[in-house]
Formats: structure tokens, C-alpha cells, sequence
């Protein structure tokens, strides 16, 4: 399921002609993204809950058997519709590089220096590429935006959070940031990567074996 697919605002009998004319924008039915609320152009109200994954597989029978009676338990009163999703993203890698880069300063051995230095490369290498990626999981949630259409989204949400909860599973209720980051990573999620905060452009310069020796 595709966040192109849930806001847009076109029929899918639309003519082809009518669709090139189309910017992105008109064709993705998004008016306004104001703290945890989407205001979607046909008068609907959207919110986002990512949720933090758990492996099953990890779980013994009787701990499955528990989780499965647990959902049961939380979700039987939700009578409303919402929509589960899962997208790709680069894996935030910053914390482990300034880890080696902290232990790098630290070291004292030559071989303890070169692992470290190695281990550097990589992690630069797959943060350049965005290699690594991670499945993210969201769920999201609708109201019409009259009367108090907000007001009953985010109480929504905010209830799904207390029921996954019970089921000893963590839901956030996404901000305007992640919202936001979503409505861009839709299409090409492993090569639309927004960050966090303005980064100057730079071109990596990888140094040369061997430089500083003279060759004969």
C-alpha cells in the first residue's frame, strides 16, 4: 500500500490525458501538514503511528499464545477502519560511526588502529551507498474534518498507542516531521532520504595507497 495510493484525490477511470496534465501536487491529495494531523484536499483528517517491530520468532509457543490473546483482547473494540503500511529506509548509522570514531582516539595498538579504521571505511561506505535499510512499520488513521474531526483523530491515536501497549508493543504517534518525511519517501524510499538538518554538499576524496611514498 502506497502513500500515492491513499491521497490521491483522482479516480482510477481518470482519462491519461488528464493525469500528464497533473502537477505532483494536485495529484497527491495533500493540503496541509499541521503538528500530528494531515488535512487531506477531500476534507479528511489523517495520523500516523509507527509501530516498533517484534520477532515472533523469538517467542516460545506459550509466549505467542499470549501475544495472540493479548491483541484479541486490545483490538475487539475497534470498530473504525485504518490502513497498515511498511516502507524501506537507510538505517541511521551516525551513533556507531562516532562510537569507532570515539574509539579510534582512544586506541593505543597499531593492529587495534587499522580494525578500527577499517571498520570506519565500511560504515562510510554504507552510509554513501544506502545499503542498509530497515523496515518501518506504520498505521494510519482517518476522520472527516468536520466538527470535531481532530479532536476524534487524536484520541484515535492515542488510544491505539494504550492498546498496542497492552500488547507490549510500542506505537509513537508521528509529528509534523515524520509526517512529512513520509509524504517524501513514498516513491524511492532508499535514494530519498531526507535529513534531519541542512548538510553542505561535499564530494568524498578517498586518499591513495601508498600516498606520500615516491614512486621509483
Amino acid at each position: 500500500m502506497s502513500l500515492l495510493g491513499l491521497f490521491s484525490n483522482k479516480k482510477q477511470g481518470d482519462a491519461g490525458a488528464e493525469r500528464r496534465a497533473q502537477t505532483a501536487g494536485e495529484f497527491v491529495n495533500v493540503k496541509d501538514v499541521r503538528g500530528p494531523v494531515l488535512y487531506g484536499k477531500d476534507s479528511l483528517l489523517f495520523a500516523f503511528l509507527r509501530i516498533q517491530p517484534i520477532s515472533l520468532d523469538l517467542l516460545s509457543p506459550r509466549e505467542k499464545e499470549k501475544k495472540i490473546k493479548s491483541f484479541a483482547a486490545e483490538f475487539s473494540a475497534e470498530k473504525k477502519g485504518f490502513k497498515f503500511f511498511s516502507i524501506s529506509r537507510p538505517v541511521d548509522i551516525s551513533g556507531m560511526s562516532a562510537r569507532l570514531a570515539r574509539l579510534l582516539t582512544e586506541a593505543t595498538g597499531a593492529a587495534q588502529k587499522d580494525l578500527l579504521h577499517h571498520e570506519i571505511r565500511e560504515m562510510s561506505a554504507f552510509a554513501l551507498t544506502g545499503e542498509v535499510t530497515e523496515r518501518q512499520f506504520y498505521i494510519i488513521l482517518w476522520e472527516h474534518a468536520s466538527g470535531d474531526g481532530e479532536k476524534e483523530l487524536l484520541r484515535r491515536a492515542r488510544e491505539l498507542e494504550t492498546r498496542f501497549s497492552g500488547c507490549e508493543i510500542t506505537a509513537e504517534l508521528c509529528g509534523q516531521g515524520t509526517v512529512i518525511r513520509l509524504l517524501n519517501l513514498f516513491a524511492n524510499p532508499n535514494y530519498a532520504h531526507l535529513e534531519d538538518e541542512d548538510v553542505a554538499p561535499a564530494i568524498p576524496m578517498l586518499a591513495a595507497k601508498g600516498a606520500g611514498h615516491e614512486n621509483g
